[in-house]
């Protein structure tokens, strides 16, 4: 067997399989943001993907620092310590709350200056109308002398005197919504839990924070500041502990967990195919080299996929070990017709294995290509990576492969019991049918499918991130539960005027209980619009009377209280002559704090919204989404479980129809489409009432993969089609072959599939079990179903009508074949006068014909119709394409005998024959070998027998496109045309002993010609 293999070749193969691989992996990167996949050309999601990305806190890391015991000032000083730390690292762009809390003082300070444009009508009325009243101006002046006269009342002049009412307390409380809790507070610089048990530093980092490299930076920087607390306070038994949660954790358990995936995946697939190819083959370590086209397939795909892409998908990577059982399918089947009891070609196998296969390598390419159209940018590069890996794959079989191994001496006799197994299994009959029926009907009560298209279907990460985010959820809150709105403008003055658009929406919507708080800067900076009303608004409230009554109580009250006479003239002079309209733009130095940032040459800015009761966010997007972009959880979440349906059903509808109509076009036979379309709905039935079962939702990696079942699963059911097509009887030692293919096709692909199952990542694990369920029907349904109902309808075909015409007689007997003889044999008939020549040339033979040899026979259409108007004789015939002596072998059935060879030889015979046919194929021959092949005619007739030929003349004025076309064919093949006049024909026939006795050019074709020539010899002598 060693000298069966061309080294130097497969040497060559395996550097460029290294060198490709190797290529395309350097020029790709490795992409392992998940959530990029989503489809982008949705509203909803295209918002959501645009707030990820702009959102402040989308890359900003948070460190709870939680104390065993309530002690305010230790918390503090851990959270200096770790700032001080994090800022020393270098990795940090920002780091705590410091700068922003002493921003406050100044804030507060813009707000008492601009009181008079910091209220609206409404709020006046409802929170500055309260304040002038006797028993509360006499409470607040008591609360502003007990100030001064404590530390607290240090540099709180300025306030007592411009805003001696707190009217900007309202105004600040506004800003509670930008707190991740409502009940933290500030204290020192520093944000604390109302526990006083938690504090929370917060930091920006530089780079990304899905940038996996920084992430791994960051987890050790903590790592080693948790240890440097432990060590500062462990001794004076304080327990200080550090939850760092942010992207970079995500980032980190999604690449540890699909890296240690894909190489367990790629392992045990690797290990679990070639096992299962080393106990399936008659020679074990042949089997191994099935996996070559899988390589090279995976090999090529990568490198041309890095021609059209700059980065491919850690998920697609994963389906690497997937990739390998799918792609390794045609290299089972074609060792397995190589490695056979006799000598076998390698191109030999090659056509047996194209024959029964190409259909299965247009659906499977078919359903990875539909892939593109879903929308999913990470579905659009595994239907494109896989497709390539799969065609490359099928292209090394034919064209690598049989070069590879030119030919294999036969293999010694081996016990091969997965072989039995395998053809037990497929004669399970009407038992095994029945029992398949029964359990899909059975799982059919079940097969309701429910879908669960979360995010977190698409993430995984550690119990212990998890347990950090439900940890600082219940301390800090729940982002989850608040809406988003990006706004975006070229310039400050646009963002301050769409504020006070979504402003004036946003009040209107707490009063109706549809928000239930909110802030947006416009509340502290109002732009042109708001300003101008707040101020209309503020003239009106502060009639003469209000002020007057106010001024006297302020100073009834002061002079009780000790304040001077005159401690309130600046706050009155406000109320009395207030500032113009004019409105004044956020400075840079408050953007951080009012959610503002700089991306791109434009400003985005983030407003944080509290849902209310009657809150529906269908109506909340048409309300507010021409003024901004919308993150909304819940509906988002909806929306895009929406949209994969709509998106995935629609794709599986027209892969079905496309399967459908591909089928009919390759079969011509609407049953034989119907029958191979049962397994895949066997297949979705049962799948989805065993998830249904299991307990496993239809989410995102399952409704990808109903597209990817239907193209692979229905291979199978292709493959014993096609077997059953070709060669009819199921123990024909190639159907045999076919069997054992598909078995082990399907088995290494439930292998690849299958480690899948054991993934920690919640996506490749969907895909194992979806994938496991879908093949194993799929395979389950072909070996139970199809076998009894193939061979019940090509039992039933082989019945025959006995009143028809003669070319109905013809069709039938191709009704079963593929589609091309099927349609060679029903054209030949419409359009081709040979039958019609014949039927006159032969009429008065029609007696004495009992053996007739056909030479260069094709795909046995003359030869047919030969036996149809002879029904006594019965036909020999040959032709040098082993193709064409298959068809026509099963076309003219018991009553013939089909040979490959080619003229001048002919058969030995065991009487003469009484009719030689050669038919449209001397102008393939030189003088030479047709002077022989008539010669050994005269010799294979029976006295009195006849030669039947037609002939191509080369016509001396306009020539037919048939003929030009038959003449190209020719040249183009490298062989020469040998057209002849009839009068050299009749002279070749004459020297070789026939007596010519017609030669007619055919009425229906001027470029044909009809001889018969006549063996006049002695019955005794054959001469």
């Amino acid at each position: 067997m060693l000298k069966s293999f061309n080294y130097p070749l497969i040497a060559v193969v395996f550097i460029l399989i290294i060198g490709t691989a190797a290529i395309g992996i350097l020029r790709l990167d490795i992409d392992t943001d998940v959530v990029r996949s989503l489809p982008s050309d949705q509203s909803v999601i295209s918002d959501a993907l645009e707030i990820f990305t702009n959102h402040p806190i989308h890359d900003q890391i948070a460190v709870d620092i939680t104390l065993d015991k309530d002690d305010p000032n230790i918390l503090i000083e851990c959270g200096e310590l770790v700032e001080q730390k994090l800022r020393a690292s270098g990795l940090f762009a920002e780091v705590g709350i410091n700068e922003v809390s002493k921003l406050l003082p100044d804030l507060a300070l813009h707000i008492v200056t601009n009181l008079p444009i910091m209220f609206s009508q409404e709020e006046l009325e409802q929170e500055v109308t309260p304040r002038l009243g006797k028993e509360f101006i006499q409470q607040r002046l008591n609360e502003l002398l007990l100030k001064l006269s404590s530390l607290e009342g240090i540099g709180q002049s300025t306030f007592m005197a411009a805003d001696p009412l707190g009217l900007m307390e309202p105004v600040m409380a506004k800003m509670a919504l930008l707190a991740p809790s409502t009940e933290s507070r500030i204290y020192k610089g520093q944000l604390l839990s109302a526990d006083n048990r938690h504090l929370l530093v917060t930091a920006r980092p530089r780079t990304a924070g899905t940038d996996t490299a920084s992430a791994q930076q960051i987890s050790a920087l903590l790592a080693t500041i948790a240890k440097d607390l432990d060590h500062k306070y462990t001794p004076g038994e304080i327990n200080v502990t550090l939850t760092p949660v942010g992207a970079y954790r995500a980032a980190l358990d999604n690449e540890r967990i699909i890296r240690h995936d894909v190489q367990l995946a790629l392992l045990l697939s690797t290990a679990g195919i070639g096992l299962l190819l080393f106990f399936a083959f008659p020679r074990p370590l042949l089997g191994i080299f099935a996996l070559l086209p899988a390589f090279a397939g995976t090999a090529a795909a990568l490198f041309v996929f890095s021609l059209f892409h700059h980065s491919i998908s850690i998920m697609v990577l994963g389906f690497g070990g997937a990739i390998i059982s799918i792609t390794v399918d045609h290299g089972i089947a074609y060792l397995l017709f190589l490695d056979r009891p006799q000598e076998t070609k390698g191109k030999e196998a090659s056509r047996e294995v194209y024959a029964v296969g190409i259909l299965t390598v247009l659906t499977t390419i078919g359903a990875f290509l539909i892939l593109c159209f879903s929308g999913f940018p990470i579905f659009v590069q595994l239907g494109q990576f896989t497709a390539l890996g799969v065609l490359f794959s099928f292209l090394f079989v034919h064209s690598i492969f049989p070069r590879l191994t030119p030919s294999l001496p036969p293999a010694q006799k081996r016990s091969l019991p997965l072989q039995g197994l395998v053809d037990r299994l497929y004669r399970t009959g009407p038992i095994g049918a029945g029992s398949a029926v029964a359990l899909a009907c059975v799982l059919l009560f079940f097969a309701h499918p429910q879908f669960n298209v979360s995010l977190e279907s698409m993430n995984t990460v550690s119990s212990e991130t998890l347990a950090a985010d439900q940890m600082f959820s219940s301390v800090w809150g729940n982002m989850g539960k608040r809406i988003f709105l990006m706004v975006r403008g070229d310039s400050m003055d646009e963002i301050q005027q769409k504020n006070d658009i979504i402003l004036q929406k946003i009040n209107a919507d707490r009063k109706a209980d549809i928000l239930q708080s909110a802030f947006v800067p416009s509340m502290i900076f109002p732009g042109t619009l708001r300003t101008r009303d707040n101020l209309t608004a503020w003239k009106q409230f502060w009639s003469r009377d209000k002020i007057a009554k106010l001024q006297k109580e302020l100073e009834t009250s002061g002079a009780a209280l000790g304040f001077a006479p005159h401690a309130f003239d600046q706050f009155l002079g406000v109320l009395q002559s207030p500032l113009q309209a004019t409105a004044s733009l956020i400075p840079s130095r408050y953007y951080q704090l009012m959610g503002i940032s700089e991306k791109k040459g434009s400003l985005v800015q983030f407003i944080t919204l509290s849902p209310g009761e009657k809150y529906n966010s269908q109506n909340f997007i048409d309300r507010y989404g021409q003024d901004a972009k919308i993150f909304d959880s819940p509906f988002f979440s909806a929306q895009l479980a929406n949209i994969l349906f709509t998106t995935f059903t629609t794709i599986l509808g027209i892969i079905a129809v496309s399967i459908a109509v591909l089928l009919f076009v390759f079969f011509l036979s609407w049953q034989l489409t119907l029958i191979t379309l049962l397994p895949p709905l066997f297949s979705y039935i049962c799948t989805l009432g065993t998830m249904k079962l299991i307990g496993h939702p239809l989410d995102i990696p399952s409704l990808m993969l109903s597209i990817i079942i239907l193209g692979m699963g229905i291979d199978y059911s292709i493959f014993f089609v096609k077997a059953h097509q070709r060669y009819r009887n199921p123990d024909h030692p190639a159907f045999q072959l076919v069997r054992m293919a598909v078995f082990m096709a399907a088995t290494s692909t439930l292998i690849g599939f299958g480690v899948l199952c054991f993934a920690e990542h919640s996506l490749l694990r969907s895909i194992g079990i979806t994938s496991l369920l879908g093949i194993g029907y799929s395979l389950l349904g072909a070996f139970l179903l199809l076998p009894p109902m193939l061979q019940a309808f090509f039992f039933e075909e082989k019945r025959t009508v006995t009143e028809q015409s003669l070319s109905q007689l013809i069709l039938a007997r191709y009704r079963l074949m593929e589609a091309y003889p099927k349609m060679f044999a029903r054209f030949k008939l419409k359009f081709d006068p040979i039958f019609d020549d014949l039927a006159a040339l032969l009429a008065e033979y029609k007696a004495d014909i009992k053996i007739i040899l056909d030479i260069g026979c094709g795909y046995g259409v003359p030869g047919c119709w030969c036996l149809e108007y002879f029904p006594q004789a019965k036909i020999i015939a040959m032709d040098p394409d082993p193709e064409r002596v298959r068809v026509a072998a099963l076309a003219m059935g018991e009553r013939g005998t089909i040979l490959q060879d080619g003229a001048p030889n002919l058969p030995a015979l065991a009487r003469p024959a009484d009719l030689v046919l050669l038919l449209d194929m001397l102008h393939y021959l030189d003088d030479e070998t047709m002077m022989t092949l008539f010669t050994n005619c005269f010799q294979a007739l029976a006295p009195g027998g006849i030669v039947v030929i037609r002939y191509a003349i080369q016509p001396e004025t306009s020539r037919s496109s048939s003929w030009l076309l038959e003449d190209y064919r020719i040249k183009f093949s490298g062989s020469k045309p040998w057209y002849r006049s009839s009068e050299r024909m009749a002279g070749l026939m004459t020297e070789a002993g026939l007596v010519v006795e017609t030669n007619m050019v055919s009425p229906g074709n001027s470029e044909l010609v009809w001889m018969i020539g006549r063996a006049e010899k002695d019955d005794t002598t054959n001469k």
